[in-house]
């Protein structure tokens, strides 16, 4: 994961995946992006294609679920299931470029799909948002990662079999945020996007009331704990942090980046609406799920990796 979720090592990244990682908050999201567009790439060359069916980001590893299977028109859709991500390293807005397009041409009742490249995105290489420089990540997949069917079976599977499953409590509340979460990416936390602006973080509650009140849909994400996956786009999330500030205002003369105070001068373009919404309770909020794993102990993770030399020397001195 240290490769595969960080900017440290992009030239490892790449060569083992043939991508570049986001050194963003949701850089687990685009490591499991990341390992699909492997997956894709390779099935392509043996005109094979992939259709993942659950894909996971847990504690320090991904694991994922992928159905591949034999079939040429859908390997020619590869290109559009894939997309370059231009992401802002200050406010972390991104812009999708897909590499791919299908268009259809119709000759009386046939349909033709002919594959086109996709239009550039904006040449610029600062972000609309708050100026900030734009850094590039990808390629990677940028179609569903989940298959809500298969989803939807396994969870069956686990709760009628969950004597059998140390962990079914886990398991259970993890498939049921997988099953629940939206194909686009990625996920956000309000923490980050307050912190952005240096103001008093919105609850999660307030932050889903708001994007529900405006026409958007949203979910829970399983690959952070406090995250939100919306479609809606990341003026309207800025937006939104404009309006909680006229309630929750912030000291100018104590902000110095000039990304936030980009952000912080920019008008409200449609203001928020923060009153509870009738739709925010889910099912996974009804019922009592272990969503999100606590660590079992503390400093827990993986281990560091053997020293020989280290080994050597206590052997020596204990002969």
């Amino acid at each position: 994961m240290t490769v595969l979720a960080s900017g440290n090592y992009p030239e490892k990244c790449f060569s083992n995946y043939g991508g570049i990682p986001a050194k963003t908050e949701y850089c687990h999201e685009s490591a499991l992006r990341l390992v699909l567009h492997t997956l894709s790439t390779s099935a392509a060359r043996y005109g094979r294609f992939i259709t993942p069916l659950l894909s996971l980001s847990i504690d320090f590893y991904v694991r994922l679920f992928v159905k591949v299977r034999t079939a040429p028109v859908e390997v020619k859709k590869a290109m559009t299931k894939t997309a370059i991500y231009h992401v802002c390293q200050s406010c972390q807005a991104f812009t999708e470029e897909p590499l791919g397009r299908i268009v259809e041409r119709k000759k009386g009742d046939t349909v033709t799909p002919l594959y086109k490249t996709a239009p550039s995105a904006p040449s610029s290489d600062t972000c609309v948002e708050c100026g900030g420089k734009l850094h590039v990540a990808g390629p990677m997949w940028s179609g569903p990662i989940h298959d809500p069917a298969f989803v939807k079976k396994v969870l069956e599977h686990v709760n009628e079999n969950s004597s059998n499953y140390g962990t079914h409590a886990r398991m259970k509340g993890m498939l049921t945020v997988a099953s629940e979460e939206l194909d686009t990416p990625f996920y956000f936390t309000p923490a980050k996007v307050a912190s952005h602006f240096h103001c008093e973080c919105p609850s999660l509650d307030d932050t889903a009331s708001a994007i529900l009140n405006g026409g958007y849909n949203i979910s829970r994400s399983h690959a952070c704990a406090g995250s939100l996956k919306s479609d809606a786009p990341q003026a309207f999330i800025h937006d939104l942090m404009r309006t909680w500030i006229l309630d929750h205002p912030v000291r100018m003369d104590k902000i110095k980046d000039e990304a936030s105070k980009t952000l912080l001068n920019k008008p409200i373009g449609t203001k928020a609406d923060f009153t509870r919404h009738a739709g925010l309770e889910a099912i996974s909020n009804k019922i009592k799920l272990v969503r999100y794993q606590v660590n079992p102990q503390p400093n827990w993770g993986p281990g560091a990796r053997p020293d020989s030399k280290k080994k050597n020397k206590s052997s020596a001195a204990a002969e």
